[in-house]
């Protein structure tokens, strides 16, 4: 039963998250600072395990805000753009590699050896990778170990948030440095996020009649590009079922298909640039996302993570470091600053929506007028959003399945 009081709670916590995030100008950013306030609560009694699913905050809404929104991100960049990006998909993998390369070196001198193979998977990625591995370990006797691999998946986030906040705050100083010195900087980027009103007939959908008039349209046709794309990620995992089953774990996500329909979208006029921004949505979709990741905590009790510390803190320090320094390293060969280049692999410890948020509060906290504000955002946005793709749809998964064949 729904009950306003406890939404009341949910959107007073992030409330709060954001102040402390405002009065830090960002040191502290709010998805870390309301993830502490929800475990607190979660653990204290103060708040019910299932609070955010008895306000209704839970999946499957939180499954379509995503999409939707993933759609509106997929529009603000081209093709050309995307495809430009290649560079942050190798230093996405490379940070990986790192990862994976310190903790089979350095952790299995700390932990023993089927710690780190369960520990590994959910740390270079998301929900999918815990699973499997969680799954392979109890089946495979290692169910002590089940659990770790969930609680490195709840608890990533709390070193990947403060470090990614840090990381974009120098690179938006950095950028905004070079905007003042170089007047080349001034100009926005080909694929600017939001064309001005001059090009508005380049980006002018074929339902621009009715956009202009209601933001049902515009909501209703976002939708309907996120509906297409989940309906061919359904079809392609129900062909490959059939003809490859072996293959069935390599379909693209949903939410990378919803990314890239957006692109297409845009591209072919069937929705136009930050369409989500103009229905005045964004905030309160963003209020589902950030409370349906709060509700991965509710599953990590003391007993559990007391447990479990040791293993915790080496698997999630060392792994951290191994990425931090391989990423850093791509960054020389690649023309990337290091700051950007950790900052886009760091994604593998949370994914979408925090890399959204992490880079949109960055660039509100740094940026004096909307100008400088889109500036950054089109130049820490793109690589963000690919380096969590990479990392946590589509890399981690490969990734998982090799370390549960490792177990075996």
């Amino acid at each position: 039963m729904f009950s306003f009081g406890s939404f009341c709670v949910v959107i007073a916590l992030l409330a709060l998250g954001d102040l402390a995030s405002a009065k830090t100008k960002g040191v502290l950013p709010s998805v870390f600072v309301i993830s502490l306030l929800f475990l607190v609560g979660y653990w204290s009694g103060l708040l019910p395990a299932d609070i955010v699913t008895r306000v209704g905050l839970g999946a499957p809404l939180a499954y379509f805000a995503m999409s939707i929104m993933v759609v509106q991100m997929g529009s603000m960049i081209s093709l050309q753009r995307l495809a430009s990006e290649w560079r942050s998909v190798v230093i996405a993998a490379t940070g990986l590699a790192g990862m994976v390369a310190f903790l089979l070196i350095f952790g299995k001198m700390i932990i023993d050896w089927e710690t780190v193979v369960v520990a590994t998977p959910p740390l270079t990625g998301g929900v999918v990778a815990a699973q499997m591995i969680a799954q392979a370990a109890v089946e495979r006797g290692f169910s002590n170990l089940a659990g770790l691999a969930t609680l490195i998946y709840i608890f990533q986030g709390f070193v990947g948030y403060p470090l990614t906040a840090w990381c974009l705050r120098l690179e938006g100083r950095r950028l905004l440095d070079m905007r003042q010195t170089d007047p080349q900087m001034l100009c926005a980027l080909p694929d600017e996020m939001d064309k001005p009103d001059k090009n508005a007939a380049e980006i002018r959908p074929f339902f621009a009649t009715l956009q202009r008039t209601t933001s049902f349209t515009r909501i209703a046709l976002i939708s309907l590009v996120a509906l297409a794309a989940d309906l061919v990620s359904i079809a392609m995992r129900e062909f490959l079922a059939y003809f490859a089953p072996s293959l069935v774990i390599y379909t693209l996500p949903p939410l990378v298909l919803c990314f890239l329909f957006g692109c297409l979208a845009t591209k072919y006029r069937v929705t136009d640039r930050r369409a989500l921004a103009r229905t005045s949505s964004v905030g309160f979709l963003v209020i589902i996302v950030t409370a349906h990741i709060m509700e991965f905590l509710s599953g990590a009790t003391p007993e559990m993570v007391l447990s479990s510390l040791s293993a915790l803190v080496v698997t999630i320090g060392v792994g951290t470091a191994g990425l931090v320094c391989f990423s850093a390293a791509a960054s020389k060969f690649f023309d990337a600053s290091i700051p950007m280049a950790v900052a886009l692999s760091l994604t593998a410890l949370f994914g979408f929506p925090p890399n959204f948020l992490l880079a949109d509060e960055a660039a509100r906290h740094l940026s004096t007028n909307a100008d400088e504000y889109h500036f950054l955002m089109q130049r820490t946005l793109p690589q963000m959003l690919v380096g969590g793709f990479v990392t946590v749809m589509i890399a981690s998964v490969l990734i998982a399945e090799l370390f549960v064949k490792i177990l075996g």
